[in-house]
């Protein structure tokens, strides 16, 4: 028996050596290298044997290793942007070269933690097409954007324009009321304090913008109103290129308008006056004006503000960057030197840019990138300047060609503004610094974890010194200012990725993060009056003979938060994308300071299905769908907390320090806004890729929003804030991009994208005795209206000789300001409205003018939209860019305010317009008037502000290879661009989309618009 178990042992044995040895023969081992159309290592590429799960990546190298069932099997090899192949495997060492994937549904874009193919997208994210946008002569990123993304609008309504200005963007209207409505940057993967206004054009890769609440959810409650991403560029293996971009500019004045001249200005004044005479008679001239003004209209000599006060401005730009690496060590650095002479004296702006980025492989699965970005600035704002109020009669300089510091020789009055230039200085000095430090490890094929870190620093001064001299600082004998600001920011991120293909027909991916940031503020502004020696200027500041003023402000913002995300592809027909971010930050009161951001989106690529496998002339059709629930945070940390602020008072005949409270009161159940969006979309390539775009449709509700209303004086405060309410914003997108004709010698595309938005206010709150509220007079709430509307009273033309004064609704005793002395050449207003004995409102005329009257208007316009087209021959190409707007309206001050030379009083120039004179009476502009302005001037000065614009044309040249081969130069093209060509609107002023500062206002606001002209030179070697 022994024996027979021994014979029968020794028979397992060996069935289990010949079984493994089979089993062994069985299992192949193919082994290769995956590189791009450049012959650079592509890691991370999919390599799959076919028909089964089975399936690895390839590693930083490109390198992969996998064992297959045989070597008759094919390998299916796949990566984001290439053209899926299939190669058989071999017992040799395989390569394998990718070829660029053509069709633009396949392009890669950065969604946010990670990137995908455009196909693959099932948010609402858009690409913005850098080569068009860097064709502006601008510093500020942000300008680039403008027409480039549906439903996206740049903001230049502050001092954006001037040398140094910053924009500000507007995604999809206005979510909130007195909330924050601007989007987040998020540079590299890291979410920026601020603007982006150290960022170099030219060292950008690429800027997506998520729009959408599913896109947006993976940043929580920063990304409710946007997301810009924007990727820096970096270096490549094997590969050393050198650039360079430079540019000059040179600008003018852009207006659509004219002032009066020396002779008109005088009729404007004799006419004012005469307004006011009982027997209408002109006045005396001697009466009216000074010595000055008389001899400069005796002698025809006149004072042209403009030729004195604007000249060509000039925009000098250089460039150089550097990329190259090996196989552990890759490199991208670049110097940017920028200068902007603006149009008005004493604006320029100084820019220099330091930028380093590092790759580096540590190992086979550690590596790390860093990347430091220095900026230095320096700032020169122009004193207060106004060409269009300043009256042409008198002189500008001496005899001795010195400048007189009273052009009209009214001592006292109105300073020459070239007096005050000289005797101004605004100077502000900044510097950045940001430092990133991204390690990666590769944990396993499929799954990644990453430290994300970053630390910003930003400092700032602003000095100020206004001499005893100039017109503010007279009285003083000197006003010095200097404002000390520095900007924080600590940014750390962990982030775990676990990518998976199960087969073919199934692919999904994890990604979870935890973020941990703080931003600081502190500011120090020190004023000073009084100094015997003003050589120094605002140097001099500790020695003001009047003492020094010092405040102190210093604010902070700590946020937290934990995001998971899921994305799933089946049969890459379906996808699916699950996001959910749990965020705390400081900013909300004390019960509210966490919130959760939930979204989810599904995506059907409906042209990989059977029936349309046979259509040529679809070769992508995707629709997708979405709905997220995501909070706005508050843009002031303060409002849930009583604050006070130091005062000084006098008590027993001494000077005391105390602290009394903010005119605010303070809302400790003050909490976060919630935005709920719902966004569908179609995407689409047709007819071999000559027509693509997209269509996207969107209804966002802001709920709980941020709102203020009025507290009895009895409390000490004025108002508080609260939550109630709801805003809506729904609209339509539009991208369309058709390539009409692409040969070998000749192309020509065109593009455009069109926007439309709808913004209401649905409801507000309720009173003490559950009454729905509909409107809030005090702060502009009115349900079933804008957010932003406009309430005034409907103009109606001029009175006319002849006209029923004394039956007009203006003239009754019982209107709100009763008019019996109403006249020809004052203003009309409609009588819209009645009020019944119950006080509703009934929609019939009345017979007087009260405050029903008053009618609404939509100042946001009904569509805006850019359409653009290139055409390129052979080494030649051609670039026309033109913006629209459509339905957009304003108040403009140029024609209701005093300080803008808006009342017709003869006192301060203005803008010419055809006004009411008993010999030329006028319907649109009322009769000139020197004491008094014309009442409802305001309705009149509701204008609207739809414009056409030629925003950019630009011609190119790039040379031939023979002849860059021939200068060992990879490329090298010249170009001319013109910026702000024509621009058609009724709008009267420097631009539709800016409002002018008022005359007396050192705000930063309303810098003009300039027409640019740029010669420029790109070269790569």
């Amino acid at each position: 028996m022994l024996k027979s178990i021994k014979k029968r042992k020794h028979f397992f044995l060996c069935f289990f050596i010949i079984a493994f040895s089979f089993a062994t023969k069985a299992q192949s081992n193919v082994k290769g290298i995956i590189v791009d159309e450049t012959n650079q290592p592509l890691p991370g590429a999919t390599i799959q044997e076919k028909g089964t799960s089975n399936g690895v990546l390839s590693d930083f190298d490109g390198n992969f290793s996998i064992d297959v069932k045989s070597l008759d099997v094919k390998l299916v090899i796949s990566y984001l942007g290439y053209k899926t192949q299939e190669v058989n495997a071999s017992s040799s060492k395989i390569r394998v070269q990718l070829e660029i994937e053509n069709n633009s549904l396949d392009e890669i874009i950065v969604v946010g933690y990670g990137k995908r193919k455009k196909s693959d997208l099932v948010g609402a994210v858009s690409k913005v097409d850098l080569s068009k946008g860097t064709l502006l002569p601008t510093a500020d990123v942000t300008e680039m954007l403008r027409g480039r993304v549906a439903g996206l609008q740049v903001d230049v309504g502050g001092g954006s324009l001037r040398p140094g200005g910053n924009s500000e963007i507007l995604l999809r209207g206005r979510n909130s009321i007195e909330g924050n409505n601007s989007g987040i940057y998020v540079v590299d993967g890291i979410i920026r304090d601020g603007g982006i206004e150290d960022i170099n054009a030219d060292d950008i890769e690429s800027i997506e913008v998520l729009k959408d609440a599913s896109a947006q959810a993976i940043y929580g409650g920063l990304g409710a109103n946007g997301v810009i991403l924007i990727t820096t560029k970096r270096g490549k293996k094997n590969k050393v290129s050198v650039s360079y971009h430079g540019f000059l500019t040179t600008k003018s004045l852009e207006r659509n308008f004219d002032v009066y001249s020396g002779p008109e200005f005088a009729q404007l004044r004799r006419e004012a006056v005469r307004a006011t005479d009982a027997n209408d008679m002109y006045p005396d001239d001697a009466t009216i004006f000074s010595t000055l003004e008389l001899n400069s209209l005796a002698n025809n000599e006149f004072v042209d503000w403009e030729n004195e006060l604007v000249s060509p401005g000039i925009v000098n730009s250089h460039s150089m960057g550097i990329l190259g690496g090996t196989e552990l060590t890759k490199i991208y650095g670049s110097l940017n030197y920028f200068r902007e002479e603006g149009i008005i004296p004493s604006s320029t702006y100084t820019r220099k840019n330091l930028r380093l980025n590092i790759d580096q492989k540590i190992t086979d699965k550690i590596s790390a990138r860093f990347d430091i970005n220095i900026l230095n600035e320096f700032t020169e704002r122009a004193a207060n300047v106004n060409v269009i109020t300043r009256s042409p009669l008198g002189r500008a300089y001496n005899d001795d060609g010195t400048i007189t510091q009273f052009p009209s020789g009214e001592d006292g009055s109105a300073f020459n503004p070239l007096w005050n230039l000289r005797e101004s200085d605004d100077d502000e000095k900044g510097n950045d610094f940001v430092i990133n430090f991204i390690p990666t490890y590769q944990i396993t094929d499929n799954l990644k974890y990453q430290l994300t870190t970053s630390f910003t620093r930003r400092t700032s001064e602003r000095g100020r010194y206004q001499s005893s001299l100039s017109a503010a600082g007279d009285t003083d004998r000197g006003i010095a200012s200097i404002t000390n600001q520095l900007k924080e920011a600590y940014f750390v991120e962990n982030i775990i990725n676990y990518d998976k293909v199960i087969n073919e027909n199934n692919k999904f991916d994890v990604t979870l993060a935890q973020t941990v940031s703080e931003d600081k503020f502190t500011q120090t502004f020190t004023e000073g009056r009084g100094f015997p020696n003003e050589d120094l200027g605002y140097n001099n500041i500790t020695n003001a003979i009047n003492g020094v003023f010092v405040e102190r402000l210093e604010s902070s913002y700590r946020r937290l938060g934990f995001m998971a995300r899921v994305r799933y592809n089946l049969f890459d027909k379906y996808l699916f994308t699950g996001t959910v971010r749990h965020d705390g930050s400081s900013v909300n009161a004390n019960n509210f300071k966490y919130s959760t951001n939930p979204a989810v989106a599904v995506a059907w690529k409906i042209h990989n299905e059977s029936f349309l496998e046979n259509v040529e002339a679809i070769q992508q059709l995707k629709a997708r769908i979405s709905y997220g629930s995501l909070v706005n945070e508050s843009t002031n940390p303060y409002r849930s907390l009583f604050t006070a602020s130091g005062q000084n008072y006098i008590f027993d005949g001494q000077t005391a320090s105390g602290y009394s409270p903010s005119q605010i009161l303070p809302s400790t159940e003050l909490r976060h806004e919630r935005v709920k969006t719902l966004n569908a979309g179609l995407d689409f390539i047709l007819f071999d890729n000559k027509i693509s775009g997209a269509i996207e449709y969107y209804d966002a509700r802001t709920e709980s929003l941020l709102l203020r209303r009025p507290v009895p004086p009895t409390t000490g405060f004025t108002s508080t804030y609260f939550n109630a309410g709801e805003v809506q914003n729904r609209g339509v997108e539009l991208s369309l991009t058709a390539n009409l004709i692409n040969t070998k010698d000749f192309r020509w595309s065109v593009s455009t994208i069109w926007s439309s938005n709808r913004n209401e206010l649905l409801d507000l709150y309720t009173d003490g005795n559950g009454n729905n509220v509909l409107e809030d007079d005090v702060f502009n709430y009115f349900v079933g209206q804008p957010t932003n509307v406009i309430r005034t009273y409907q103009f109606d033309g001029i009175w006319q000789v002849g006209d029923d004064f004394a039956n007009a609704p203006q003239a009754n005793p019982d209107s709100e300001f009763p008019q019996p002395d109403l006249r020809p050449g004052d203003i009309k207003i409609r009588d819209v409205n009645g009020v019944d004995a119950n006080g509703n409102i009934t929609g019939v005329p009345d017979g007087k003018i009260t405050q029903e009257d008053r009618v609404f208007v939509d100042p946001n316009p009904d569509w805006f939209a850019s359409f653009s087209t290139t055409l390129a021959y052979k080494g030649f190409d051609l670039f026309l860019d033109f913006y629209a707007v459509e339905g957009a309206t304003k108040v403009n001050p140029f024609l209701s305010e005093f300080n803008n030379g808006g009342t017709l009083s003869g006192k301060l120039n203005g803008v010419k317009v055809p006004y009411y004179t008993p010999e030329n009476p006028s319907n649109t502009f009322p009769r000139p008037n020197f004491d008094n302005a014309p009442r409802y001037l305001n309705a009149l000065a509701v204008k609207d502000a739809s414009y056409l614009r030629l925003r950019t044309v630009s011609l190119g040249y790039t040379l031939p290879d023979v002849i860059t081969s021939k200068l060992n130069i990879d490329n090298v093209r010249i170009y001319v661009t013109g910026t702000n060509l024509f621009t058609r609107t009724d709008y009267i002023g420097y631009s539709p989309e800016v409002n002018i500062r008022s005359t007396f206002s050192n705000a930063d606001t309303g810098y003009p618009d300039a027409t640019a002209f740029t010669v420029g030179l790109k070269l790569k070697l």
